[in-house]
Parts: C-alpha cells; sequence; structure tokens
C-alpha cells in the first residue's frame, strides 16, 4: 500500500511541475524599455566593425624598396584593436591610436572587395597610402568583414 502512496504522490508531483513549466506564448509582455539590451551577438559584432569606416578587419601591408627602405602598415579590429605604421620612406614610426588615427582615413578610401583583380588593388593601395609604384616587393594580406582572406603579393 506504501508503494502505491508512494507512486501516486510522485506521479501527481511530476504532473504538476510539468503543467506549471508550460508558457502561455500569446500573453507575452514586451519587455520594459529600460531593459538591458543583449550584448555580444554576431549582429553587434558586426554592426561594431561596419562603424570603423572600412571594410576591413585585417589589413597587413609591406611594400619594400631598394636598400631595404620598407612601408609597413598593419591593423587588426580584434579585441582592443591593434594599428602600427613603420614607415622607412619619411622615418615614421606610430603605433596604437596615433597608428590607427593615421590609417583608418586610408583605409576608408579603399573601395576594393574580395572579389577585385590584384593589379586594381595594388593600384589603390599605392595611390591611397602615397607609395611609388618602383617597389621590389609589394605584399598585403587583407581580412574583410564577411572572414575571407585574400593575400596579394609582387616581386619585380
Amino acid at each position: 500500500m506504501n508503494k502505491w502512496i508512494i507512486t501516486a504522490f510522485v506521479m501527481t508531483l511530476t504532473i504538476g511541475l510539468a503543467a506549471g513549466c508550460g508558457t502561455d506564448n500569446d500573453n507575452l509582455s514586451a519587455p520594459p524599455e529600460n531593459a538591458p539590451q543583449n550584448e555580444g551577438t554576431a549582429t553587434d559584432v558586426e554592426n561594431e566593425q561596419s562603424t570603423t569606416g572600412h571594410k576591413f578587419t585585417k589589413f597587413d601591408l609591406e611594400v619594400e624598396y631598394e636598400n631595404r627602405v620598407k612601408y609597413e602598415a598593419e591593423f587588426e579590429a580584434e579585441g582592443n584593436g591593434e594599428a602600427e605604421i613603420e614607415d622607412d620612406i619619411n622615418e615614421v614610426s606610430l603605433k596604437g591610436d596615433e597608428a590607427y588615427t593615421e590609417l583608418s582615413p586610408r583605409l576608408e578610401q579603399l573601395k576594393f572587395d574580395s572579389s577585385e583583380d590584384q593589379q586594381e588593388v595594388m593600384t589603390q593601395v599605392l595611390e591611397v597610402f602615397g607609395l611609388k609604384d618602383d617597389y621590389k616587393e609589394f605584399e598585403l594580406e587583407v581580412t574583410f568583414e564577411d572572414g575571407t582572406i585574400k593575400k596579394y603579393e609582387e616581386k619585380k
């Protein structure tokens, strides 16, 4: 008899819990206006990237001229973002915010996408960065906002 009472009690409890966990989705109320928004979603990350004004999450440029004279510009959006410029031509070395302030307007001027012809990309980059085309070696690696990685290289 005790087993029957315990079994009946457990069944009643289980049914009660199951019924109590249901939700009437037709009568949901909107969250309060001052409720915190979801953070860290993919859409938030995409919106954050597109507010930079350019379409790159990574941009790594190295152009080498005669006598080992180089122009290097690096930008990476991940984390807090990083930027660096090593310009042997003009004897300029910038890091962090100073480098980003210098690079950002130039990156915004670049209009190529992942389907663009290599020669067109290289011409645009040289023009926007004010670099001569008599280089010995041109290397550019770009990661676009959609995750596409492209490399552009040429040795003369």
